[in-house]
């Protein structure tokens, strides 16, 4: 609800706006990680992978504006045609009692499949492209015809599948006996199913399938050792780089894959430039939308915000940051050398491999459990360990 509207005021955010979403954000984030309130804002933001508001918003506003309004935006620095995109369209494309195809599509798989007067169709794509293709087999389980098209990089499977399946229903659009087309992309064929798909290829098939009643379209697992779908297979191998250019739209997923990837660059910079939060930054350099899964107990270790004495002098919590064995009370103190927690020590890394033991905890499951151990023990034992309260 917060980037309701973004496209109308996150464009251009100013530094107190991006405060006011901070203080916002800080609250559910405190609430996500259970962490202490000192916390600082942008190293929960990168333990949990949720970017910066005033990011979001930036990133949904920009959205809008390419995909809704078809407007040009700059993008890593790059003007983006909207025309290039896909245009998102909404509702019924027909009357809901006009629409009869569901007759037409079968998504349940059967224990055989013709090979005869079949057409097979696939879309793939690799590191060197995006592919489509189709073969018909005649009568006599001979291949009689073929088609590939070559798809850009940004074009995406699913765009590959929906165009083989289109362009295999206008192979046949003359004939005036049953035609039996065949896919294994399940998703493609649900979309076709659904009378207010939102994509423009599927809405093409609808109307193709619409005025043709003698083209069923139906579903084969993939890589069953089928004629018809191996050599479809083999087909869209070759497509990639032997068949003809075929311009379609590019998607609207690779329109959020490029904002995200801006969005990411621009959180990097701000996370590099930041003036809390350093600790977390060595052991998580580049933020990214992963959530690192850190426990309330990791959270509060390795930002060194927790019961520790060092921490609760700072915030005059205590009169000393001396821990009860008289050695400063840092969280490297308690969980290497001092002789109150020795049940659950961890070897004492040198000071040029302290980043290599934190890394080492966190990839480790039963050190992870200790840590907690340690930790609970520092909770239940706060007076013994840290002394009393500065206001005691």
């Amino acid at each position: 609800m917060l980037c309701h509207g973004a496209v109308a005021w996150a464009q251009k955010i100013t530094e107190s706006m991006k405060r006011k979403l901070n203080t916002i954000q800080r609250k559910f984030l405190l609430l996500i990680t259970k962490a202490y309130h000192t916390t600082a804002t942008n190293s929960l933001q990168v333990i949990t992978g949720i970017p910066p508001l005033h990011l979001t918003a930036n990133k949904e506003a920009k959205f809008i504006k390419i995909s809704r309004l078809r407007l040009p935006t700059q993008v890593l620095n790059t003007p983006l045609d909207p025309t290039k995109y896909e245009v998102i369209q909404r509702g019924h494309q027909m009357h809901p009692a006009k629409f009869l195809i569901d007759k037409q599509i079968t998504t349940q798989p059967l224990k055989e499949y013709p090979t005869a007067n079949s057409t097979y169709t696939y879309g793939s794509k690799n590191d060197d492209g995006t592919g489509s293709a189709f073969c018909c087999f005649d009568e006599e389980n001979r291949i009689s015809s073929t088609w590939m098209g070559k798809l850009s990089k940004e074009n995406n499977v699913f765009q590959a599948e929906l165009q083989a399946i289109l362009q295999a229903i206008k192979h046949h659009e003359n004939a005036s006996n049953r035609v039996n087309i065949w896919s294994d992309s399940l998703s493609s064929l649900q979309a076709i199913q659904n009378p207010t798909s939102p994509h423009p290829i599927v809405r093409k098939i609808q109307l193709q399938l619409q005025e043709r009643n003698n083209i069923n379209i139906g579903r084969i697992k993939a890589h069953t050792g089928h004629l018809g779908n191996e050599s479809s297979d083999v087909l869209v191998k070759s497509a990639v780089t032997e068949g003809s250019n075929l311009e379609i739209l590019k998607p609207i997923s690779h329109l959020k894959y490029i904002l995200n990837k801006e969005l990411l660059q621009e959180w990097k910079k701000e996370w590099d430039k930041g003036t809390v939060g350093r600790l977390v930054h060595e052991i998580i350099p580049i933020p990214s939308f992963k959530l690192h899964n850190w426990s309330r107990y990791e959270i509060m270790f390795f930002s060194e915000h927790g019961p520790f004495t060092s921490y609760l002098k700072r915030f005059n919590l205590r009169n000393s940051d001396l821990c009860s064995c008289g050695e400063i009370g840092t969280p490297l103190h308690f969980a290497t050398s001092c002789i109150l927690t020795e049940s659950w020590h961890f070897k004492n890394p040198s000071d040029s491999n302290i980043l290599q033991w934190k890394l080492g905890i966190l990839k480790n499951t039963g050190s992870r459990t200790r840590l907690k151990q340690l930790l609970d023990f520092i909770i239940d034992n706060d007076i013994l360990i840290n002394g009393p309260s500065s206001s005691l």
